[in-house]
């Protein structure tokens, strides 16, 4: 089955947290799993070691099996994709049958649907959260009588870590973005990668002391604790006027 997404439209109306929507999706809806073909899955840091972990993988192994590693054209950061399948164009983690394999797992944007969620400044230059529903043809989620705020939406969808962890790698791309003349070194690039997605070896950098800004008992921090200090040093630090010699 290969569903293009075609025709996605996006309604005017911001939505606040305190806003509601109407919006279900649930095994035996007649949409059931059509949202997981032929979908542009890029994973942030979190999304990436939550998948990782959950299907007991290494990064090298998860890139041989399901993704690809590539460099992005504007920020120049390491960017991590899920592969569809060539056959069929569908995640490689769906079960046709039982929907998600990795459901209790899975990244932020499959979660978040139909929202897309954003910033904006208000008139006294305070940041606003909003969101607005996204529409696609083949959805019929959005008939069902569910109404939800969208904030118990997060809630449901257990969004809180993910949105914590996504705004820390959100500062990295708006910060690299306006500074996206100033390359980067392939040394500086293998640390952000390594500070981001590859934890492993992170942790054997550690335990052998190369890294001036990690102790030695910093390997023993769980990985939520490794990659909150990795991301923040890459924004604080690495991606500094000082460093970068802007």
């Amino acid at each position: 089955m290969h569903i293009p997404h075609y025709n996605i439209v996006f309604d005017s109306k911001d939505l606040t947290l305190e806003d509601e929507l109407r919006f279900a999706c649930y095994k035996g809806i007649v949409c059931f799993n059509r949202c997981c073909y032929d979908v542009q899955l890029v994973l942030s840091p979190y999304d990436f070691l939550r998948l990782k972990r959950a299907l007991g993988t290494t990064t090298e192994e998860f890139l041989e099996r399901y993704g690809e590693f590539y460099i992005g054209e504007v920020t120049q950061l390491p960017v991590i994709s899920v592969n569809m399948s060539p056959y069929d164009y569908s995640c490689p983690f769906l079960d046709e049958a039982e929907g998600c394999r990795v459901y209790l797992h899975r990244p932020s944007a499959c979660r978040t649907y139909p929202l897309a969620r954003y910033f904006v400044e208000n008139e006294k230059r305070e940041k606003m959260e909003l969101y607005k529903i996204i529409r696609e043809t083949h959805c019929k989620g959005h008939y069902e009588d569910r109404p939800i705020k969208v904030i118990d939406f997060i809630k449901e969808q257990g969004l809180e870590l993910y949105h914590y962890f996504n705004d820390l790698w959100g500062e990295i791309v708006l910060k690299r973005q306006r500074f996206s003349h100033v390359p980067l070194t392939g040394d500086i690039l293998d640390m952000i990668y390594i500070l981001s997605f590859d934890l492993e070896s992170l942790r054997e950098m550690i335990r052998s002391q190369e890294l001036s800004h990690f102790s030695k008992e910093d390997h023993l921090k769980t990985d939520e604790e490794l990659l909150e200090k990795g991301l923040k040093l890459i924004r604080d630090e690495i991606l500094s006027e000082e460093n970068l010699n802007w």
